[in-house]
Parts: C-alpha cells; structure tokens; sequence
C-alpha cells in the first residue's frame, strides 16, 4: 500500500495531534509512578483523555465530511448524462450555476481549510464556465494569495489566462513569474508556464526576450510536448 503523503499543513496538524497524545501518556505513566497524588488529579486526567479522544474524532469527521462534500459538487460540475439519458440539466448554465451554488456554500460552511479553498478555485472556474470573467478574476486572486503549492499552481495558471483576456499583460507576467521561481517537484508544470510567458511576451512585442525562452524550453526540456510547441511558435515569430 502506497505510503500517504501529507502536506506541510497537515504535518502540522498531526504534529500537535501527537504533542496531545504524548502529553496524555506523560501523565499516565505520572500517575502510576506517584499513586499518593493520583486520587486528587483523576478526574482531571480522564478529562485530559476525553478531550484527546473527541478533538481527533472530530477532527477526522470534519475531514470526511468535508471531502464528502467537495465530491459532490464536482460530480455537479463534471456531471455528464450517459448515452441516450436524459440530463438532469436543461442547459449548461443550469449546471454551472448548480455547481457553483455548491461550491459556495463549502466555501462558507464549516470544513476543512483544504477543502474550502479548493471549493474556492472552483467557485472561479464556474464563474469562466458562465462568462463572468471580472468575478473569476477576483476569486483566482484570492486563492492564489492563500493556497500553497501544488494547489497555487493551477489556481496561478487560471488567473494568468483570465489576465491574458482581459489584456492585464505586465500582471500575468508577474503571476508567471512567481510561479517560475518554485522548482519542479511544488510546481511540475514549468514548461508550460514558460511557454505561456513567451506567448505574453510576443504580445508585448518583445520578440527576442520571447524566442531566448522559447530556446531555454528546448534546451531544457527537451522530451516535453511543450518543447515541440515551443519549436512551432519560434518559427512563426522569425
């Protein structure tokens, strides 16, 4: 079975989990080693247990409660009917709408900061999905300050291309930009954030700044699919 990764959020968490669950045995192993002074501080001890026992067990419902929610809401989002049924939606927008209004209510309900967050960056792709870039552009920027990596980059991704349409060129850049300076294991989509900012860059008629990129994805990249698409967008800028 394949190890479980957890991000350094979680780590966090677990960490405190155990400074409670070390704490508890502490006094337990007190206890025994000092039998006098134990009657005077039991009931304190079993409360000790008891608010161990309730914190990890709400802390492990709220987390599938809160995935539990998340699932259902993609599954509106990506909900597609099978052959020959019926949809459950009249039109597109129906279900956008739908998925939004899910998504939002995660967003403000009481779970996990994980998943509001994630509920958060699909809040701002619904808003695409039913041509309301302003808004979009607003959410995207909200959880880009907030999420950390993985999660940061698509959400950068997404807000750079919503910039891109509405012609905020030096901001997609910048956004870019941040998104460069992590390295491949945070942020395993580099070459097409390359890419992307070269295509900025020719909007900005910087066309040589544009092709030294464009060179640097086909040095450094070389088996990417990006590398070939760089190779076909420095032959139609020469």
């Amino acid at each position: 079975m394949a190890q479980k990764k957890y991000s350094h959020k979680q780590m966090k968490k677990l960490m405190k989990e155990d400074e409670v669950a070390t704490f508890v045995d502490r006094t337990i192993k007190w206890g025994k080693e000092n039998k006098a002074k134990v009657y005077g501080i039991v009931i304190a001890l079993f409360v000790s247990i008891a608010a161990y026992i309730a914190i990890t067990s709400y802390t492990s419902n709220k987390i599938e409660k809160s995935e539990l929610a998340f699932s259902k809401a993609t599954e509106i989002f990506y909900y597609k009917p099978k052959r020959g049924e019926t949809s459950k939606y009249k039109t597109k927008k129906e279900q956008y709408e739908a998925a939004l209004k899910s998504f939002k209510e995660i967003d403000k309900g009481n779970f996990t900061e994980s998943v509001k967050l994630r509920a958060k960056y699909y809040v701002g792709v619904c808003y695409l999905n039913l041509n309301n870039p302003g808004e979009a552009e607003k959410v995207f920027k909200e959880v880009f300050d907030k999420a950390n990596y993985p999660l940061k980059t698509p959400v950068g991704i997404a807000l750079t291309n919503v910039m891109v349409n509405t012609g905020e060129l030096g901001k997609a850049i910048e956004i870019v930009d941040e998104l460069l300076k992590q390295d491949t294991i945070k942020n395993p989509v580099k070459d097409y954030e390359l890419l992307k900012k070269s295509k900025i860059l020719v909007k900005q008629g910087k066309i040589d700044r544009a092709k030294e990129i464009l060179n640097q994805i086909i040095l450094d990249f070389p088996e990417s699919p990006f590398a070939t698409d760089a190779k076909k967008e420095k032959e139609n800028i020469s």
